[in-house]
């Protein structure tokens, strides 16, 4: 009896006395663990603007367009994934297709500009642009580069 006395007497005062949070300024500091401050902190963005353009007609006329991705380099980007969307002309289904461009993929890869060319079939593309960020690929997927057009 003396143990539910014990309990009884101790929510009697917890009920009269009212329960506030600590305000901020009175919480202990918080300390990372050793993995988050070991991790390096990149600010992943994405570049501001996708620049597309046809490149001239080819030697052979029944080949797929040649069409140039161009966008500005962001710092600390490791590579860039680059997906697109199109509906064919002829069927109306829409096609897929994504590129992983590296400094070895990539047409060109400066420090200030990336360049990407791909043989692409005529219809209405819409295409996003994501930059990757350390081992394992992080990136701002929610907020891509987005650009459409029409390869004739």
């Amino acid at each position: 009896m003396i143990a539910v006395g014990g309990v009884a007497l101790l929510l009697i005062c917890l009920g009269q006395a009212p329960m506030t949070p600590l305000a901020a300024q009175d919480r202990p500091p918080r300390v990372p663990s050793a993995k988050a401050a070991a991790a390096p902190r990149v600010a992943s963005k994405n570049p501001p603007t996708l620049r597309v353009r046809q490149l001239p007609d080819q030697s052979r006329p029944s080949a797929a367009p040649n069409v140039r991705f161009e966008w500005d380099q962001v710092s600390g980007a490791r590579a860039y994934l680059l997906a697109g969307r199109w509906a064919d002309r002829l069927s109306w289904a829409m096609k897929t297709r994504e590129y992983r461009v590296t400094p070895t993929s990539a047409t060109r890869w400066e420090p200030g500009r990336v360049a990407f060319d791909v043989a692409l079939p005529a219809g209405s593309h819409s295409w996003r642009l994501v930059a990757l960020f350390g081992p394992d690929d992080v990136g701002d997927f929610e907020n891509p580069t987005r650009f459409s057009f029409e390869v004739r």
